[in-house]
């Protein structure tokens, strides 16, 4: 691993880290600022800021440290290899097919062409990335279109996920400060 990936790594790791949506404006934001328009305006700015570097980092890992993997297609070649000696062990077998299952399962939600998720963002183009960047009812929706945009290389695209997350933001702003206020409700009624 070259020293530059390691900064591209840790980039990524502090993206999830710092998710706009679960730690910055719980936790930051909203006690900060008391004034609405405030938190709206500095959390719209942080969330696309978060959003490009997202794109930046699949871009990058798609485009240049995924392509710089020599050892893909060797890989690729001897999990072949050592799939055919398994497919004769029953035993062997069994375990490949469940992890082969495991993975399928987990991923194809994100992954496979036919679900309604790529249906939309292939059918509604720039329509189909503003539903996924506010669509407040599955966790991923961003991820989905920000990785849809870094693999095909459409830079334009980004600017309806992120007009979308600024619309999810708002959703989200208005959630945590109801769900705060249900919670001092709850808690002043319990002990006062």
């Amino acid at each position: 691993m070259l020293k530059n990936d390691f900064w591209h790594f840790l980039g990524g790791v502090v993206l999830f880290v710092a998710n706009i949506d679960w730690i910055i404006i719980p936790t930051i934001l909203i006690p900060l600022f008391q004034f609405t328009l405030t938190t709206y305006i500095i959390a719209i700015v942080l969330a696309n800021i978060e959003l490009v570097m997202w794109y930046r980092f699949w871009r990058w890992f798609f485009v240049s440290w995924l392509a710089r993997r020599k050892s893909i297609k060797e890989t690729i070649e001897f999990t072949k290899g050592i799939a055919n000696e398994a497919k004769k062990d029953e035993k062997v077998r069994g375990y490949l097919c469940r992890i082969i299952d495991r993975f399928e399962n987990t991923f194809a939600w994100a992954t496979n062409p036919k679900r309604w998720l790529w249906k939309i963002v292939k059918a509604g183009g720039h329509f189909g990335l503003l539903f996924l960047g506010f669509e407040p009812f599955f966790w991923g929706g961003r991820l989905v279109g920000t990785v849809f945009c870094a693999t095909i290389g459409w830079k334009n695209g980004i600017y309806s996920l992120c007009l979308g997350n600024s619309l999810h933001v708002i959703i989200t702003i208005l959630s945590w400060k109801a769900g705060f206020r249900l919670g001092d409700y709850i808690w002043s009624y319990l002990f006062l």
